[in-house]
């Protein structure tokens, strides 16, 4: 194994070569359809072994073993679970052999499990994990010098997956992930995000691979190029994928990837390899390419800290706006939200959620302590109806170490734990979990003594606990200080010791500082009055982070002008925008003050699946006929997901979410349409083809077809193209949807079309899957391509009225 230093200064003293596409080469030479490349660890080692070596030659300095899809749970699909651990082995074995008497290194490859983790799937967190600490475990025995992550679009599942390996190997990792336009994964998260999570889990290196070729992910290198010294990673496909003479093709030549080879040095990459379609002689040419040129230097934009979401990312920067801790899903003081939390119901909290969004929140604070109640699964439920809500980072707030763990398995990004404090046995318990998780942290200035009277006693509770952070492992970057406010009226002089506090904060250990500001006026008239002068003291002192009720005014305002005055809103373009013009100050309107069509829309535009049937019942009730609410309400309601979804507004997990609360109410409805008049438009087969084993992206297809009145019949995957055939006559479809995610089964979709037309089946045929385009399905004559689920919809649509 090399060392994570070892790994860091060959970085900084060269460009370092990785190999190309493993499955590309093995295609060519005997891999079957429907057969797992991995399989041929066992049963062909002399391909793989030459493969390797091939690469070696052409220059690589890190080869990857063959085990992409080596985890338990993809490896079930070819019914090769059991075999997981030696495939593992025998893979680092015989890269082994192709790399001895060389410089090269050997890195144990980790790709997706196959299966997508809620909300956007069906898997859970702790499964995940297991089945990446069973291949990492196998992986690192065999005595691989590195790993490599990567191909990943889900942050969870890429979450899951660097957890396992860190927790299970000492060695560098590599962490990467594909962006389908250089700006997002087909999930949502952007590469400033990924990069953000990556970190916190203490990635050593930062990746970029697959996509469609060099260009789009030269474009996702220069968004993140400049926010982290960690070393860069590419891996481009040779371009997208295409059908020559009934063979697939991939179009970036040796001599294009080198040209881009020497682009990404200039940006400062430092690791440089290919990926599909890329064989030896595109590596000879990019480690040709580079000859001669060194890693660049990058500075790094400063920055205190960051905090995210799946898809957002906060940074907390002296020159960057100043960010707000949203604190109203707390139960302190509040009956209603105490008995919803009690009950299990959380529409409340769905509610606030999203107004304090509108409101200027940048991170919500959540705390479920309710007498009586389980703590850690409400925190769970809780966590999981934020996220689906709002997109904004979260601050996980507990005295409950348990329900602050389960709070991390199902968090999407990079959170702040509030809280712990300088005692020994807090920190034993908080900080392992932030390290574990790849949280933030909060720290408290107080221990088993209370709070200590004097800024110079806080101050070296603080320091104390910077240092064990730092110790276990964590960054200055994932430590915040609350210095801790008291209210004036029973400590007079403890305010001015807090705002002396955030200053030697500030100063002298250089992390970033959160603080609750209303605390400081309870008990006293006028206690906006008193807040906003108390925050804007605190900010001139140093505080980043205040913790706030969003929806004061006083409290808004007072940040606004503070982020002109401090030279935070350059121009004062934010200011001129909210206040160039004065309007009567109107009284926020309630949610539920709304008209009734108004929130069903929304409910399913936002995925609101906890009220979803209460307002059907309702509107039911109001006289509202079933197939009018549909097509009137939800239908329209469902096609606003679809056009945000083409704006890169809305990713997979508010489609799929949309769909499943659609999926509610029209299982509600359809009970009670006029006979004769069921909404119904048509059945549709659906089918991954013969020799293919992915079928995420074709459940989802089926979920959204469902909810826009088809009835689909989803035959699953590994479909043999008699049964397509049959079903397609015997239900007497209109449509059949052909998917594929390999370049080697996509050509079974031409077949496909070959022998329905022989057959003279008349349904339209549209294909799609991500090694397909518009040119493969013309060529081959299918009816229509969809490249997603909403595009899958409205093909569909223009073919039904003979627009398409």
């Amino acid at each position: 194994m090399v060392t994570r230093q070892e790994f860091l200064d060959r970085t900084e003293r060269e460009i370092i070569i990785l190999d190309g596409g493993m499955g590309t080469l093995l295609q060519a030479r005997g891999l079957g359809i429907g057969q797992a490349p991995e399989e041929f660890n066992l049963v062909r080692s002399d391909v793989v072994e030459q493969a390797h070596r091939e690469f070696v030659q052409a220059g690589s300095k890190i080869i990857l073993t063959n085990t992409f899809g080596g985890t338990s749970i993809k490896l079930d699909e070819y019914n090769l679970g059991s075999k997981a651990k030696v495939i593992n082995e025998q893979a680092v074995k015989i890269a082994r052999r192709a790399a001895k008497n060389s410089d090269t290194w050997v890195a144990g490859c980790i790709g997706p499990c196959g299966k997508y983790l809620k909300p956007v799937g069906k898997l859970d967190f702790a499964p995940a994990y297991h089945t990446f600490a069973g291949q990492v475990k196998a992986l690192a025995g065999a005595d691989v010098d590195l790993l490599i992550i990567e191909t990943m679009s889900d942050i969870r599942e890429a979450r899951a997956a660097m957890m396992a390996a860190r927790h299970n190997f000492d060695g560098p990792i590599i962490a990467q992930m594909t962006f389908a336009d250089g700006r997002n994964t087909v999930t949502g998260t952007d590469p400033l995000t990924a990069l953000t999570v990556f970190e916190a889990l203490d990635a050593d290196a930062f990746g970029i691979n697959c996509s469609t070729g060099p260009e789009e992910i030269f474009d996702a290198i220069n968004l993140v190029r400049r926010k982290t010294t960690l070393p860069l990673v590419v891996e481009p496909n040779a371009g997208m994928p295409r059908i020559e003479e009934g063979r697939t093709c991939f179009p970036a030549s040796p001599e294009h990837l080198a040209k881009y080879a020497k682009k990404f040095v200039a940006a400062g990459v430092n690791v440089i390899g290919a990926c599909c379609g890329a064989g030896p002689t595109h590596i000879k040419a990019i480690s040709d390419a580079i000859q001669g040129l060194k890693p660049l230097i990058r500075k790094r934009d400063r920055c205190r800290s960051r905090l995210s979401s799946r898809d957002c990312t906060i940074e907390i920067c002296a020159d960057q706006p100043i960010r707000m801790i949203g604190e109203r899903i707390n139960p302190t003081g509040r009956k209603k939200l105490r008995a919803e939390l009690r009950e299990g119901k959380f529409h409340l909290v769905r509610q606030e959620a999203i107004e304090q969004a509108k409101a200027g929140a940048d991170v919500l604070d959540i705390n479920v302590g309710v007498p009586g109640i389980n703590e850690p699964e409400t925190m769970r439920q809780v966590i999981k109806v934020v996220q689906q809500a709002v997109n904004l980072p979260i601050c996980i707030d507990s005295s409950n170490p348990e329900a602050i763990r389960v709070a991390l398995e199902e968090i999407e990004g990079k959170p702040l734990i509030n809280s712990t404090t300088a005692e020994d046995d807090k920190l034993d318990q908080i900080l392992p979990l932030a390290k574990h998780f790849g949280a933030a942290v909060l720290g408290l200035t107080l221990d088993e003594n209370g709070i200590p009277e004097t800024a110079e006693e806080r101050l070296k509770l603080a320091q104390k606990i910077v240092r064990r952070g730092l110790e276990i492992g964590l960054r200055h970057e994932d430590i915040f200080i609350d210095p801790l406010t008291l209210t004036i009226s029973a400590e007079p002089k403890r305010s001015a010791e807090s705002l002396r506090t955030l200053r030697m904060i500030h100063e002298q250990v250089g992390v970033a500082t959160v603080m609750g500001v209303s605390n400081v006026s309870y008990g006293l008239p006028n206690r906006a009055l008193l807040n906003r002068t108390f925050l804007s003291m605190a900010l001139q002192n140093g505080l980043d982070l205040p913790i706030l009720n969003p929806f004061s005014e006083s409290a808004r305002q007072t940040i606004d002008a503070a982020n002109v005055l401090l030279n935070r809103d350059r121009a004062a373009k934010k200011f001129i925008s909210n206040y160039g013009h004065v309007e009567e100050e109107k009284a926020k309107a309630a949610i539920d003050s709304r008209p009734l069509k108004d929130r069903l829309y929304d409910t399913i535009l936002y995925g609101n699946r906890e009220m979803i049937l209460e307002l059907i019942d309702q509107a039911l009730n109001e006289g509202w006929e079933a197939l009018g609410l549909n097509e009137k309400v939800l239908i329209p309601a469902l096609q606003e997901v679809g056009r945000r979804y083409d704006k890169r507004e809305f990713f997979l997990p508010q489609v799929i979410l949309a769909a499943e609360t659609m999926q509610d109410a029209f299982k509600r409805l359809k009970e009670l349409f006029p006979a004769g008049e069921a909404h119904n438009r048509g059945k549709i087969i659906l089918a991954t083809v013969k020799g293919d084993v992915h079928d995420i992206g074709k459940n989802i297809v089926a979920v959204v077809l469902e909810n826009y009145g088809y009835e689909v019949i989803n035959l699953g995957k590994n479909v043999n193209t008699r049964v397509i055939i049959e079903a397609a006559a015997e239900e007497k479809a209109k449509f059949v949807g052909l998917s594929a995610l390999m370049t080697t089964t996509m050509v079974e979709m031409g077949r496909v079309v070959h022998d329905m037309r022989e057959a003279g089946i008349p349904a339209k045929v549209i294909v799609g899957g991500a090694v397909v385009n518009k040119s493969f399905s013309d060529e081959i004559g299918a009816d229509g391509y969809g490249k997603d689920a909403m595009e899958a919809v409205k093909i569909i649509d223009l073919l039904l009225n003979g627009k398409a």
